[in-house]
């Protein structure tokens, strides 16, 4: 079998998926496929794309978490084409921006646009093809772009993150040798147009596991989500804190539920202690790994193991940075500051992407210490080589003439000893100067405080600017790929104002 380069993931895939096993390989909304059937959809799509694209263009995958995504992300990077993921439920008009940056040479899924489309029927007949050949070359090289990504830009326009075969392969290698799974059940949580779902689609393959698809409706049926956990056998699960915390609010998500579930591996949010304390209190003996890494950095760059009994005063680290990068804190000037002291992440090394498409000279990526960089506009510190989440650069607000830290309002809430949960947002005028300041808090269980209460005892902590209008809810809403939805918090404060203005 010829590569062409040195042993990597997709060598290691590869021999999974030729061993052609029957154990399961991916289950989604009750159907399950087994690892020979998978193998067979890659061969097929594989074959496909390299008729269909010699010059190895971009290739848009367009779904929602069905099988035939999986099989197209393994057969583009067989076949050495960089796959754009794009979930379902995408804007169309985000859609249509995606595509005029990519133009990619196909789309492969039902989109409903004037572009040259493979639809889910003729991916299924390619992919049951009685005829597949063996995949015997791959063609992705090390410096060749895996996937492109993409997020939210300031503009408006969304960024595509080019990530390369060697990240994905460093990012992999290090999380396999962490979680150490083999032959689990591994829960995925978020769309695959999210950098979150990175770990769990080529772990659960590498290792030969079985990777068990949690559906989009269960985050607003919590019964069909319950009866999904219940049903997976999950025995390691990749989930932001904000899902976890959706769990936690039902009593029933215990050891009795996911009686096999041994690890939870966490990235993508702030975790706090107070939900690493519950989860020990409710699966007893079980792995909580924190992780930290933006999407411009494959996935993430950190890792902590926690304690079975964390101190719910303190903060959760994000942990050691991984062998091959290396991570600095630094302050307006790009000064290292010293041991302790707040500043900007600057992230170099393995993990660093190539870059945002059709925008090489992005001053994000930069030369830093000699090495390809990228400035995270997350602050934060390190103490004794541990790294310290504090908050985005673009959480530092004006507001009244002061520029207030919203995480340091957030700090003081939490420290009044009965909140669960808190989010500080700032409320804004069209020209973006900010109207208020409002904290949307969850109680801990047998909290009777109201409002006008926890405003007081903040007043005692706080100066008056930095005093937040104070809003009591149950739950926080959660966007698509299980993180706190700010916006949806805000909107739904300015429907109340419409409410009362009408009535």
């Amino acid at each position: 079998m010829k590569f062409g380069h040195e042993n990597m993931i997709l060598d290691d895939i590869l021999k999974v998926l030729k061993r052609k096993s029957s154990c399961k390989a991916y289950t989604v909304q009750g159907q399950s496929f087994s690892y020979a059937k998978l193998y067979r959809f890659v061969c097929g799509l594989y074959a496909f794309l390299l008729r269909q694209n010699p010059n190895k263009r971009p290739v848009v995958v367009y779904g929602h978490k069905d099988v035939m995504m999986k099989a197209a992300f393994l057969a583009c990077s067989f076949a050495g084409a960089a796959y754009v993921p794009i979930d379902e439920s995408t804007p169309m008009t985000r859609v249509r921006q995606i595509l005029d940056a990519v133009k990619p040479i196909v789309v492969l899924g039902d989109i409903q646009e004037c572009f040259p489309a493979v639809s889910s029927e003729q991916c299924r007949k390619i992919m049951e093809s009685s005829d597949n050949a063996e995949i015997e070359h791959i063609f992705l090289q090390p410096d060749d772009i895996c996937y492109i990504i993409f997020t939210s830009g300031s503009t408006g326009t969304p960024k595509g993150v080019k990530v390369t075969y060697r990240n994905v392969d460093s990012c992999i290698r290090w999380l396999s040798g962490i979680v150490g799974t083999n032959r689990e059940v591994v829960l995925n949580q978020a769309d695959f147009s999210f950098d979150a779902s990175v770990a769990d689609l080529y772990l659960s393959v590498l290792s030969e596991s079985e990777h068990y698809i949690l559906s989009a409706g269960s985050y607003t049926d919590l019964g069909l989500l319950f009866h999904e956990l219940r049903e997976s056998g999950g025995s390691v699960a990749v989930f932001t804190p904000s899902f976890a915390d959706l769990l936690l609010l039902d009593k029933s998500f215990d050891r009795s539920l996911l009686p096999e579930l041994k690890l939870i591996l966490f990235c993508g949010e702030k975790l706090s202690a107070s939900t690493v304390k519950k989860l020990y209190e409710r699966f007893g003996n079980i792995r909580v790994i924190n992780c930290y890494g933006p999407t411009e950095c494959t996935y993430a760059v950190t890792s902590c193991e926690l304690s079975y009994e964390p101190d719910i005063s303190k903060e959760i680290p994000l942990g050691y940075p991984k062998h091959d990068v290396r991570i600095y804190i630094v302050d307006e000037d790009l000064r290292e500051v010293p041991d302790g002291q707040t500043g900007e992440i600057i992230i170099t090394g393995a993990s660093v992407a190539d870059g945002y498409l059709n925008d090489p000279q992005n001053a994000a990526f930069m030369t830093y210490m000699g090495e390809r960089a990228y400035a995270t506009g997350d602050l934060g510190r390190k103490e004794n080589g541990v790294l310290y989440f504090s908050s985005r650069k673009d959480r530092q607000i004006k507001y009244k003439g002061f520029r207030i830290e919203l995480s340091d309002i957030e700090k003081n809430i939490y420290e009044l000893g009965y909140v669960e949960k808190a989010v500080v947002l700032p409320e804004k005028f069209s020209d973006g100067r900010v109207l208020s300041l409002i904290a949307f808090l969850i109680l801990r269980e047998n909290t009777s405080k109201t409002p006008s209460e926890i405003a007081r005892e903040l007043r005692g902590r706080l100066p008056a600017y930095m005093c937040p209008v104070i809003r009591t809810v149950k739950e926080l809403p959660l966007t698509e790929n299980g993180k706190c939805d700010e916006r949806k918090l805000l909107r739904s404060v300015r429907d109340v104002g419409k409410n009362h203005t009408n009535n």
